[in-house]
């Protein structure tokens, strides 16, 4: 740094510790909260001031009259660029101070791209008036919250006044970018060789869908993975109960077929391929048995237990409905025996139904709903092993990452800003 900028620090030092010291003396009964807000108050000056005199040094030198070899280049043909004068851009920094930047521009003699080389350099958000740092607060705040109470929260924490409108542009800007980069590395292919790294013992993946409103009155799916280790903890009791933990998740708005080929980034990231064991849990849904197909043929899949009980209460409503006489705690006593059982019984006496029966509205459905799914059903042999055998991992994943955020009261949708701030809750939640 310049000794004119050291001595320019000194003197606003003086001066800030000065008028602190004549604010206390004016305010005898300051409350504890008080002095640290007017502290606060007056340091932002001094940090907007090393902060601008600190970025400002990488374009102290001027590059318009250097030759060819030493000015930047132009990132789109690689020829060097051409200087077309200076300009300011003012930023908002902490506590609402100004923090101005004098650049130079520059223009491609070839093809004709303008930019200026310094915020390039120091990575400034494109078409935001706020700092990195502050940028980087507002788009993780608005994961959390609607907008407009995103803006209120920066400047009641933080001192930075922004608009609503500019809180969602700037999120929505922040998150199609952070997608579009997912996007491609989940096109780019498979490494031959994958980094050495102790890969993962045991993997727990489920994934299921959540619907959002968007505009005019529509509804869209947003398809979820949840991924996560496997361990057995022990009770105070003494008995062994299976937790999931390092959650990550990933999340798109688009159809199965898409969801499970952009989902490869986050399987790739979480090294399901090198796993050692693999446990699958889902509702079953035809299009969750491709997206396993693909990623995990050899997971040991299994029928999310929840999603079998509802579909025995169903079973057992149409058998109602259709005339049989059936006790009342036949739900309760068919789910025990299905988790502690296995589904044997039930598959024999379904199978063995009156074919009037069985082809009656409702119980048709739910017997084809059973018999095809056998094989997902063996619950005893999951919990010998250890496996969970509920998906409560991703129906949380739902709620934290799609309906808390997208789905509040009054939020309409446009559709392709969905996917944008799905991205960003699941990267605020990794």
């Amino acid at each position: 740094m310049s000794e004119e900028s050291d001595q320019g620090w000194q003197q606003l030092s003086e001066q800030i510790l000065t008028d602190i010291k004549e604010w206390r003396r004016a305010h005898p009964k300051a409350t504890f909260r008080e002095i640290e807000h007017e502290v606060h108050r007056r340091l932002s000056r001094l940090e907007a001031q090393v902060i601008q005199d600190a970025v400002q040094e990488s374009e102290q030198r001027d590059w318009s009259g250097a030759p060819a070899q030493e000015r930047p280049s132009c990132p789109v043909c690689g020829t060097p660029l051409q200087a077309r004068g200076k300009r300011t851009r003012c930023l908002q920094g902490a506590g609402g101070q100004e923090i101005t930047l004098t650049r130079t521009y520059g223009t491609c003699p070839t093809c004709g791209t303008g930019l200026f080389p310094l915020d390039e350099e120091l990575a400034l958000p494109r078409g935001s008036t706020l700092t990195s740092l502050q940028h980087e607060h507002l788009v993780h705040l608005s994961s959390w919250m609607p907008f407009a109470q995103a803006a209120k929260m920066m400047e009641r924490l933080l001192g930075v006044q922004v608009s609503e409108a500019s809180t969602r542009r700037q999120s929505e800007r922040a998150g199609a970018l952070a997608l579009a980069v997912q996007t491609a590395q989940a096109q780019m292919p498979v490494p031959e060789h994958l980094p050495a790294s102790k890969p993962p013992k045991r993997l727990a993946i489920s994934a299921d869908g959540a619907y959002v409103p968007l505009l005019k009155g529509q509804w869209a799916e947003v398809r979820t993975v949840a991924l996560g280790q496997v361990e057995h903890q022990t009770t105070s009791t003494g008995a062994q109960e299976v937790h999931v933990h390092q959650l990550s998740y990933f999340s798109r708005m688009c159809d199965a077929q898409t969801f499970a080929s952009l989902a490869e980034v986050e399987m790739r990231r979480r090294g399901v391929s090198q796993a050692q064991e693999i446990g699958a849990v889902t509702d079953g849904a035809d299009w969750l048995q491709g997206f396993l197909d693909l990623h995990c043929p050899q997971a040991l899949r299994v029928l999310d237990f929840p999603h079998a009980a509802e579909h025995l209460n169903l079973l057992i409503q149409a058998l109602h409905q259709a005339g049989l006489a059936l006790p009342a705690d036949l739900l309760e006593r068919a789910c025990h025996r299905l988790k502690h059982r296995g589904p044997h019984l039930l598959i024999w006496l379904l199978s063995r139904l009156p074919a009037d029966l069985a082809q009656q509205e409702g119980v048709r459905e739910q017997v084809g709903y059973f018999l095809k799914r056998e094989a997902l059903m063996q619950y005893p042999h999951y919990r010998k092993l250890g496996w969970p055998i509920g998906s409560g991992m991703v129906e949380s994943a739902n709620k934290v990452v799609v309906e808390a955020r997208l789905k509040g009261a009054g939020m309409h949708w446009e559709p392709s800003h969905v996917n944008p701030h799905a991205h960003l809750t699941q990267c605020r939640l990794q």
